[in-house]
């Protein structure tokens, strides 16, 4: 007598993608005499509907190869692609569906489902035409778009700069399904397999493997590669205690690790109609006898659970009523207090979609990471995530490539620091069906570089100084170019900079502000400084220096003025710098002269008592000898009557950098030579006889 399974799995169970790529949640496993015949099209519906896959498949290709009805070979074409769908297989899928479109053209679902094998299959712009056809025929289908999108964004993500390195973990895997690892303690992984050798022996229909069972490994981190990490043999845990004859899997622990939750298909002895989340106490090196949690009743499936960091807050999977669609993520709280868990709530449509949304895992910073075949993704599931708590999230993020790709990633967990962790994909290139991998994110490394330049020739110029400070210290680092005139430092992350650049014989550069605040990449930030050459040649107007008509004395208005020429002499600290005073054309050119230098020696003199010392200073009255426009007023030279505005365009103080080889005195020095009087006491002016200003 030839025995067959049916049973009804918790599975991916996709609408619009590739078959499932997790854990098996919903079993009720019924051992029935199969009485058609192999290779008969009854045979083949009945295990279908029984939702053995492998055995369905294997009917379909028997009846398509040998049956001259038209009907009955689309048929069998058509469901030898669905059944390789529901087994994950998508590359044999996508062969079975063309057939099927070639075969019968007005068969739209073969037309979307050969977009979405393609796609799976990450033939992304093939996927977007056969998407496109099937849009024609079934305009107002909305959920295509989502599929059109997630190849577009595959084909816009695919050549982006990414922080991920993603690894299969060729140990711990096999050619059967592997998935949903999860950490354990400081060296121990858990992880769930149909591989050969399991608890029961037994084929299960739907994939044609064994049923999923729970195994553990211990691992080594080397400790000066951290990413170079050896595991032991994988071991199955707890034969007959937490593995059973059927499906067991994804587990998750409780902060202090002595509590495990994992999801079990069935009950021991197969009677039960659906998955249950059940809780173990850790007994040594054992687990205890697992009990179920009293609001994952056996009249809708749960699965998937996963612990907040304080233990209090359990997400999990299911498609009991209230949901969404598909299967949800919902959650409980404990209770201290009767230490029971609450009723489930459900977290929401910002995070459920129509589709199925679960393997929930919750980081130490609160973040959720959740597996969704619902939103705009890659591929069958994509995984996704979203900051928030309980039903308050935001817009989940796809975590783009190569996180996700064209196939069924999903189940991911994170060490602490969200640096590195394991996922399951069946993407290709691995191992089996479904497989795990580890992923790491290489650091972040900042740096700043830059050239410094004269700003009038361009030329580089070599051993500058630049001056960096940062909002993070009070430190201050300064570097000098090299002989090229360039410079390169690495910075801190989420860190704000200020810098600017010195050289002799230059002014220093404006202040330049550059962050790293917000990067997600690594990056170099390029800032370059253009250095003014001081200019010996040029005279320079000090703009709002006035005095009282007859007067040397410094008025506030100008000392505001020279204060601004002591912050210069006290910045370039080597500079000398020439003070003139000039005047206008009115009274004799010899009272102007005299009147000019006393206001000069004026200027020096209050500069000198603000701390910079006499000989950086020269004081030079000019007089009405350097006129800045036609206003004169020798009587032999008068070209015209000029207004007071433009007289007063003649009154002002000028000053002119001499050189920059002053060598700064110690202030017993400076003092000495200040012993100077060079302004009058009163102000007033003290012309030589003869000099009073003619009356205008």
């Amino acid at each position: 007598m030839i025995y067959c399974l049916t049973e009804k799995t918790f599975k991916m169970n996709k609408t619009y993608s590739v078959a499932f790529a997790a854990l098996l949640i919903s079993l009720s496993a019924l051992f029935y005499a199969c009485g058609p015949s192999k290779g008969s099209m009854v045979a083949a519906r009945e295990a279908f509907k029984k939702k053995e896959y492998f055995v369905a498949g294997e009917n379909y290709k028997a009846v398509y190869s040998k049956t001259k009805k038209k009907d009955e070979k689309n048929e069998a074409c058509f469901q030898t692609a669905e059944c390789y769908r529901l087994a994950n297989d998508t590359k044999n899928a996508e062969n079975w569906y063309r057939k099927a479109v070639k075969g019968d053209p007005s068969n739209t679902e073969a037309q979307l489902k050969l977009g979405q094998a393609l796609k799976s299959n990450q033939k992304f712009s093939e996927a977007i035409i056969e998407l496109n056809n099937y849009k024609k025929k079934n305009s107002a289908d909305t959920k295509v778009d989502v599929e059109i999108k997630g190849c577009e964004l595959a084909l816009k993500w695919k050549n982006e700069k990414t922080r991920y390195v993603v690894e299969n973990v060729k140990s711990l895997n096999t050619k059967w399904s592997d998935f949903s690892p999860m950490l354990y303690k400081k060296n121990e992984l858990y992880f769930t397999s149909d591989r050969e050798k399991g608890t029961s022996g037994k084929t299960y229909g739907w994939t044609g493997n064994s049923f999923t069972d729970i195994y553990k490994v211990v691992y080594k981190v080397d400790k000066k590669n951290p990413n170079n990490i050896k595991y032991e043999i994988p071991a199955l845990v707890d034969k007959d205690v937490v593995n059973t004859p059927y499906n067991d899997g994804t587990v998750c622990f409780d902060p202090k690790g002595s509590t495990m939750y994992f999801t079990q298909c069935n009950g021991k002895d197969g009677k039960g109609a659906n998955c249950r989340i059940f809780s173990a106490a850790a007994q040594g090196t054992a687990w205890g006898d697992p009990q179920p949690l009293s609001f994952s009743s056996d009249s809708f499936t749960c699965g998937h659970p996963c612990l907040t960091k304080d233990g209090m807050t359990l997400y999990f999977a299911s498609d009991m009523p209230g949901g969404f669609g598909g299967k949800d993520i919902w959650y409980v709280t404990y209770t201290k207090r009767s230490k029971t868990w609450g009723d489930p709530i459900n977290i929401g449509s910002t995070i459920n979609t129509a589709g199925d949304d679960m393997y929930p895992f919750i980081a130490d910073d609160g973040t959720l990471y959740f597996s969704s075949n619902g939103h705009v993704g890659l591929g069958g599931v994509d995984i996704y995530y979203s900051k928030g708590e309980n039903t308050d999230w935001s817009a989940p993020v796809n975590m783009k490539t190569p996180i996700n790709s064209g196939g069924d990633d999903f189940a991911m967990t994170l060490t602490k620091d969200k640096e590195s962790g394991y996922f399951s994909s069946n993407r290709e290139g691995g191992r089996g069906q479904d497989d795990i991998y580890r992923f790491y994110m290489t650091p972040l490394i900042f740096t700043l570089s830059g050239v410094a330049r004269d700003s009038k020739t361009k030329e580089i110029l070599p051993n500058t100084y630049i001056t960096i400070t940062n909002s993070t210290d009070t430190g201050k680092l300064v570097v000098k170019t090299d002989a090229a005139g360039s410079y390169k430092i690495t910075l801190k992350a989420k860190t704000d900079y200020e810098l600017f650049a010195a050289r002799e014989d230059y002014y220093d550069s404006k202040i330049a502000s550059q962050t790293t605040r917000g990067l997600e990449y690594s990056t170099d930030i390029v800032q370059n400084f253009d250095l003014v050459p001081f200019d010996y040649t040029t005279v320079f107007t000090l703009e709002g220096i006035y005095y009282d008509l007859d007067k040397a004395n410094i008025r506030p208005d100008a000392a505001i003025i020279l204060d601004t020429m002591v912050v210069l002499l006290n910045k370039y600290p080597k500079i000398r710098i020439e003070l003139g005073s000039h005047t206008d054309c009115r009274a004799d050119s010899a009272y102007n002269q005299d009147l000019s230098q006393r206001r000069a020696d004026s200027a020096v003199a209050y500069i000198n008592r603000k701390g910079i010392d006499l000989e950086r200073m020269v004081a030079k009255g000019y007089g009405e000898a350097k006129l800045v426009n036609d206003c004169e007023c020798e009587e032999t030279r008068i070209k015209r009557t000029c207004t007071e505005a433009e007289h007063q365009m003649n009154r002002r103080t000028t000053f002119r950098l001499l050189d920059n080889k002053y060598i700064p005195k110690n202030k017993e020095e400076m003092k000495a030579n200040s012993d100077k009087t060079l302004a009058p006491k009163d102000g007033k002016a003290t012309g030589k006889p003869g000099s009073t200003p003619p009356k205008k």
